[in-house]
């Protein structure tokens, strides 16, 4: 699912008055956008679940979260400094040189996202009128940012896998950062095996995209696991959006099985050729046994099928059964013969 967010300076406006809200009456027409605001987003499911900070569930483990001013950018640092902590006890477990990685640009961006919050103390001490001007002005047409993250199991292969995108534009020259994070991990045999991506960008206008994706299941205690997150910001907006989500689910992958091989032959002399199917499992079998069946008669135990098809061969039903309990769609070959009466004459048939 994706998730972005584009305001006009109308709306920026609006945005930028959570900056200074404890300046604003009640019946001032600036307090009056920023309620419109609220009413609007929670029509549209959000929660204020703190001042200024709006979250709203997408998902069983996906949720997105939308912060406004000093509080907002406050509770996107707290929120990072969570991932961090989570990424500190799966090192412990599990280290990585791209987990080590990751957390070493995390702590970065923890640590830049804590010195630009103190910066942004001492300007809401300055007042922030001249900023709110700027932003509604004739050369800001739009500020637009967005954020997605799906945390998933493997559908074609046992495994997990995470993929996560964010972006930031500002067409007023304002900047911002955009964040993408995703990590995977799964187990196969004895082996344990991680992908950790991230991939931070800062300016007016970039985007951040990151993916993981690991095969192997659940064994010995170990779940899979994957996560995914991704972030929008601009400090000198006053504006935050980010959006998680994480999976712990890796079920086997059905076991399914075709039956490859001619499902027609058509003679126009008598004669006969040799013809051979293939049994063709999905990648969630283990094979042990075969059993192929010609018209409900069992006529083979291997992998494949051979036979001599003749003209005179009448049509019949190929059905095939692995492991005694999984059955492929049976074939049903179709035999056609409509002999040439002058084809070994050598005279033109019409």
């Amino acid at each position: 699912m994706k998730n972005s967010r584009c305001w006009t300076a109308a709306l920026c406006l609006g945005l930028m008055t959570f900056l200074g809200g404890s300046q604003l009456s009640a019946a001032d027409p600036e307090q009056q956008k920023v309620d419109e605001v609220k009413v609007r987003m929670q029509a549209e499911g959000w929660k204020e679940i703190s001042p200024s900070v709006f979250e709203r569930q997408l998902g069983l483990n996906k949720v997105e979260h939308l912060g406004y001013g000093r509080e907002g950018l406050a509770w996107t640092v707290g929120e990072m400094n969570r991932t961090l902590n989570r990424l500190h006890k799966e090192y412990k477990s599990y280290p990585s040189k791209e987990l080590a990685n990751t957390i070493a640009d995390l702590t970065i961006k923890v640590a830049k996202a804590k010195r630009e919050l103190w910066n942004l103390d001492y300007d809401l001490s300055q007042g922030v009128s001249s900023m709110t001007a700027a932003v509604t002005g004739p050369s800001c047409s739009s500020i637009c940012y967005g954020a997605t993250a799906d945390a998933y199991n493997l559908t074609a292969t046992q495994g997990v896998a995470a993929v996560a995108s964010a972006k930031f534009n500002s067409t007023c020259g304002y900047s911002g950062e955009s964040y993408a994070y995703t990590y995977a991990r799964a187990t196969s045999g004895t082996t344990t095996t991680t992908l950790t991506q991230s991939d931070p960008k800062t300016g007016t206008n970039v985007t951040s995209n990151a993916s993981s994706s690991v095969n192997g299941g659940s064994v010995s205690g170990i779940p899979c696991y994957s996560e995914a997150s991704a972030y929008a910001q601009s400090t000198a907006l006053g504006i935050s959006y980010s959006t998680s989500d994480t999976n712990s689910s890796c079920p086997l992958v059905p076991c399914t099985v075709t039956i490859s091989g001619t499902s027609y032959e058509y003679f126009f002399t008598s004669g006969c050729r040799t013809r051979t199917w293939s049994a063709s499992p999905s990648s969630g079998c283990t094979v042990s046994t075969y059993q192929w069946k010609k018209n409900g008669t069992v006529v083979g135990t291997g992998s494949t099928y051979t036979q001599s098809v003749c003209s005179s061969t009448a049509d019949f039903t190929l059905g095939l059964t692995i492991n005694g309990t999984t059955s492929a769609p049976a074939l049903y070959v179709d035999i056609e013969y409509e002999p040439c009466e002058c084809c070994n004459t050598g005279q033109l048939c019409n």
